[in-house]
Formats: C-alpha cells, structure tokens, sequence
C-alpha cells in the first residue's frame, strides 16, 4: 500500500472508533435523534475514507465523494437537532445531491483545481451554519460546544487556505496539502470528541439541577438556595448591607391534601409558588424548603421592606382562585416569618430566626406576618 492509502486508511479507522463510541452514549428520547445523525455522519465519514483508499478506481472514487458529502451535510443535519431545531431536509438532501453531484464529476474528471474550490465552497455553505446555531441557538452551550465550534472554524480555514492558496500562490499548494494532511486527523478527532463530550456535559449540568431544583415546582430547594446567595451573602457582608429571610408557610395545607388528594395538593403548591415568584425582582431567590414551606432570600432589603414584599405575597396568595378548589369553602392562605441580616449574615441563624417567627405567626391565629425579634 501507498503512503496515502495507509493515511487514508487510518482516518476511516478514527470514524469508526467514534462511530462506536457513539453508541456508549445514553440520552433521554428527545436527544436520540441528534445521536442517530451523528452516528450517521462518522458512519459515513469512515466510509469515505475507506473507499479513498481505491481512488484510483472510478467505482470506489465515486463512492468516495458521495458518502463524503453526505457526511458534511449530516453535520449540518445534526447541528440543527443540537440546537433544538427541526431539520430542514429538503435543504440538507438538495445540498447533499448538489454536492456529490459537483465532487464526483470533477473529481473522476481529475480536475483538482474545480475539486478544491468545490470543497470550499460547499463546506461553507454547510458549516457556518453549523458554527452559528452551536453558538448563538444551541442552549445549554457547553465549553465542548465551543470547542466543537472551534474544530469546524479549523475546518473552514483549511479548505479557504488551499482554495487561496491556488489562486493566488499555486506554488505553495503542494506545502499546503501537506499541511492538510498533518492538521486534518486533529480535525477530525476533535469534532468527535467533542460532539461527545458535550452530551456529557449536558448531563452533568441536568444532574446538577436536578440536585439543586425541587422536581414539583422547579423553584430551587434548600441546598440550591444555599449555593445560590453565598456569593451574595460574603458581598453583604463586606458592604454591611441589609437583607431579608422570609420563611413562608401555606396554612391548613394538610387539611386540602386530606380532603382533595396529594395530586390537588401538589397543583395547590405549583400555583402559589408561581404566585409568589410573580411578585419578586430578579434578584430574590425563592426556593421550596420542603413540604409546603418556601424559602425567600431579599438581598439589599431592610426589615421595613421586607414587610411590604410581605404583605405583597400574603395578598398574591389570597387572591388565588384554583378550580380544584371551587366546591371548598376553604380559601388559601399562607403566614410568613422575617428575619433580617446584619450584623449576623450567618445562614443557619437567620434561618431559625425567622422559623421562631414563622410559628409565632402560626400560633397567633396564621394568615399574617411575624418579624423575628431583635
């Protein structure tokens, strides 16, 4: 065998290692089918390079070109299910026809020069594409997203640079193409890894969440809360500013489950806790502290506020009207215990502070507000 057909010959077998490592992959069922797609595409990529290694034989050449193009434009297939968008088949099979048809015929012509400036042309068109929606639509994007978007930059400027190259500096294109050929393995392997590695990521990030979010109203629960405002907490702290801690319980809430279900219980805390987030800034961290109490955390808020947000939340409540609850004479309600910040910015002390003051308000007849003594 040649040089170049052993060189191809390992960069088939770089598809097919990630081709099956694809398959170690496992995803929820909305992800499959970006998963399907790239499997596809190193499928066919390592079945390009496969039949490269024949070039000299029209047949296999032909093959070659096909199954080459239909890679690139599987990569543009797979960028748009990554990015939470439909794949537009009719553009990526007319790409895909256009394509093959084009590099085919110039190539088994053996004209190189139609050849390359093809390529660059067609590759463009293909994964600029590819590189806006994994930066600017993909969400979460993930630093292997950047990376992956970094690969196919690099694979951009290898096909301009020889298309350049042959305009303008014939001379230097052999260099050129053997340049490719060092810069085109680590192309290639780092697009793979990439394209697997942000699955990874994309799950530690889910996982990550999920430890952090209550799963029945998606507000953070105590440790999310707790990972949330430390930052904000040492800032306070440093600046001597005030803040609030509101603990907040929904009244007689064992008295809807018992007589309605814990299917009409879970809805009662969905709809307060969304009442009670549409009265906060963008600033306040409200978490589910577990069963049908909240958590609410006022940065830069006096205790004379803190009461108004208060009395904003206590209002939000009363006002709710649950078809659930329709034939209950028993309207929603919650009480609310304040404890303020500063000096003592100790987390687990303003937390008791303000429970003391939640049961107070709870003793004194609950639907009120209670502020923890000094």
């Amino acid at each position: 065998m040649t040089a170049e057909q052993i060189y191809s010959l390992g960069m088939s077998q770089i598809g097919v290692v990630f081709f099956l490592a694809s398959f170690r992959i496992h995803l929820q069922v909305q992800h499959r089918q970006s998963l399907l797609l790239l499997q596809l595409l190193f499928f066919f990529d390592s079945l390009s390079w496969l039949f490269y290694v024949w070039q000299d034989q029209p047949l296999t050449l032909f093959l070659s070109c096909v199954t080459s193009c239909i890679n690139v434009w599987l990569v543009l297939a797979f960028a748009m299910r990554r990015a939470g968008s439909t794949v537009k088949w009719p553009l990526i099979i007319c790409g895909m026809l256009l394509h093959a048809g084009y590099y085919s015929y110039f190539a088994i012509q053996g004209m190189q020069a139609y050849v390359l400036h093809g390529q660059t042309l067609f590759s463009t068109l293909a994964i600029a594409p590819v590189c806006w929606l994994f930066w600017f639509k993909k969400q979460p994007r993930t630093f292997s997203d950047q990376l992956y978007v970094g690969a196919m930059l690099v694979w951009l400027l290898v096909c301009g640079s020889r298309s350049v190259l042959l305009l303008f500096a014939p001379e230097w294109l052999f260099s050129s193409l053997l340049v490719t050929q060092v810069i085109w393995p680590g192309v290639m392997v780092a697009y793979g890894i990439f394209a697997i590695t942000s699955y990874m990521e994309e799950t530690e990030l889910k996982l990550k969440g999920e430890a952090l979010h209550d799963p029945l109203t998606g507000l953070l629960n105590r440790r999310g809360m707790l990972e949330s405002i430390r930052a904000c907490l040492s800032y306070l702290q440093r600046k001597q500013q005030h803040a609030a801690l509101l603990m907040i319980d929904l009244d007689f809430f064992k008295k809807i489950n018992d007589a309605h279900g814990h299917d009409v219980g879970d809805l009662v805390l969905v709809e307060v806790a969304d009442a009670l987030a549409l009265q906060l800034r963008e600033s306040d961290v409200l978490a589910r502290f577990g069963g049908e109490e909240f958590l609410l955390f006022l940065p830069q808020t006096s205790t004379e506020q803190a009461k108004l947000v208060a009395e904003r939340l206590l209002a939000a409540v009363n006002a709710l009207q649950l078809a659930v609850l329709a034939q209950s004479a028993q309207k929603l309600s919650i009480s609310i215990g304040i404890a303020n910040f500063g000096p003592d910015y100790d987390f687990a002390s303003q937390l008791k502070r303000a429970d003391q003051a939640l049961y107070r308000a709870k003793d004194l007849g609950r639907c009120r507000i209670e502020i923890a003594s000094e």
